[in-house]
């Protein structure tokens, strides 16, 4: 009876294992969306977030196109 019962204790985890695992699979068609998913369920640190922030108002502005500059006499 006792090998039975670890016998049935054991199929019960591997179904339970088996169903979480099959609701949490998820396909995706592009990386885009999966990177888009990743994104909705990762949070980025602060520091990093920081940085990141700070290294974008480094970039230098893009110039005016050519058509603007003509249009307004610069």
């Amino acid at each position: 009876m006792n090998s039975e019962s670890k016998l049935r204790q054991k199929e019960e985890q591997i179904q339970t294992e088996e169903s979480r695992q099959a609701q949490t699979s998820t396909e995706f068609a592009t990386a885009e969306e999966l990177l888009r998913h990743d994104l909705a369920q990762t949070e980025v640190p602060g520091v990093v977030g920081d940085r990141l922030n700070e290294s974008i108002a480094k970039e230098p502005k893009p110039a005016k196109a050519w058509w603007r500059r003509f249009v307004s006499g610069d």
